[in-house]
């Protein structure tokens, strides 16, 4: 099993602060953590940590930044083969503060990479992962490797997005980009929104496998004709950032081991879950052994088709049915 991703890698550097920020003033940084991040990066990284054979493909400039981030990736057993450098533009960064009072985090982005300039991914994948940011690169491994499962990471409203998930056998769209590409705008007190948001990616994207990812309401996807919401597990967040990339690694590691699609999306929540409990997208990502212990103790021989909610409120799933006001479809209360 190989598995190629193709998009960002970054440094990423997080820092806590404990009050609101406020246009004018000057805000003092005591402490702060670097780490390699992107969301393609990341994905990369959980699928190495958990033991999968994963390469990435990423534009990172030619400082001492990028030579950390690769150090980063070959310490977790991530090939680097196929990351390029740039002369002309540094390595991307971005800013994470975490509010310490309401968990609430704040993100700058600093880009500056290039798109990659060579295709000739020499490896054979046994699947392809992109996040979006890198179109020429990932159409033209989608064009090399067409029998290959491949999944898209669709964080954001584009032509090229659209035009990538023309290809994909599996698409994980967040909130904001379900809303954009659809037009609807999705409320958690009337479940006819999410139905209908969903019905309309299907519809757009027949031939994938779609998921939207909800944040902290968790996750919507569709099992044997009929739009459900998975919630996630009851949690003292700390920090939300990367969760959405957690998710996307415990979904691709999960369905690439044959897992059925309901066990897939409870893997990724309890990931996801998991990871915000603690600082920063990459150092936050969960050991295998953490997720499925958790998976086993709350389910034990229950690995069926059609496993319970991984709510820790025993909150099930809910099925939802296009048209009704479901005033119950977020839930109970999943954070402490």
């Amino acid at each position: 099993m190989k598995i190629l991703c193709i998009g960002e890698s970054l440094l990423e550097i997080t820092c806590q602060i404990n009050t609101i920020i406020t246009e004018g003033v000057k805000l003092p940084l005591k402490e702060k953590i670097e780490t390699g991040g992107g969301h393609a990066g990341n994905v990369a990284y959980l699928l190495g940590k958990w033991g999968i054979e994963t390469y990435i493909a990423s534009m990172m400039g030619a400082d001492d930044t990028a030579n950390k981030i690769k150090k980063e990736y070959e310490n977790i057993g991530v090939k680097t083969d196929y990351i390029e450098t740039s002369y002309d533009k540094g390595t991307s960064i971005t800013l994470s503060l975490v509010n310490q009072t309401n968990k609430n985090n704040t993100v700058f982005n600093i880009t500056n990479n290039s798109p990659l300039k060579k295709y000739s991914f020499i490896i054979e994948p046994s699947v392809i992962v992109t996040d979006g940011n890198d179109f020429n690169a990932s159409v033209a491994a989608f064009d090399k490797f067409s029998k290959v499962p491949s999944f898209l990471l669709a964080g954001k409203n584009s032509n090229e997005i659209t035009e990538l998930c023309r290809y994909a056998n599996y698409i994980i769209f967040n909130k904001k980009t379900a809303e954009e590409m659809t037009n609807i705008i999705i409320d958690y007190n009337n479940s006819g929104t999410l139905v209908n948001a969903y019905n309309k990616l299907k519809q757009k994207f027949s031939k994938a496998e779609i998921i939207i990812t909800l944040g902290e309401k968790g996750s919507i996807y569709a099992l044997n004709g009929q739009v459900k919401i998975m919630p996630p597990v009851n949690v003292n967040v700390e920090d939300p950032n990367g969760a959405g990339d957690v998710f996307a690694g415990a979904f691709i590691y999960s369905i690439c081991r044959n897992f059925d699609l309901e066990k897939a999306i409870t893997y990724a929540t309890i990931a996801s879950s998991i990871s915000t409990t603690k600082l920063t997208s990459r150092l936050s990502i969960p050991a295998l052994t953490e997720v499925s212990s958790y998976y086993d103790n709350k389910f034990g021989s229950q690995n069926k088709e059609t496993p319970p909610s991984p709510n820790a409120n025993n909150v099930n799933m809910e099925m939802l049915e296009p048209g009704v006001n479901n005033n119950n479809v977020n839930g109970q209360p999943t954070q402490n």
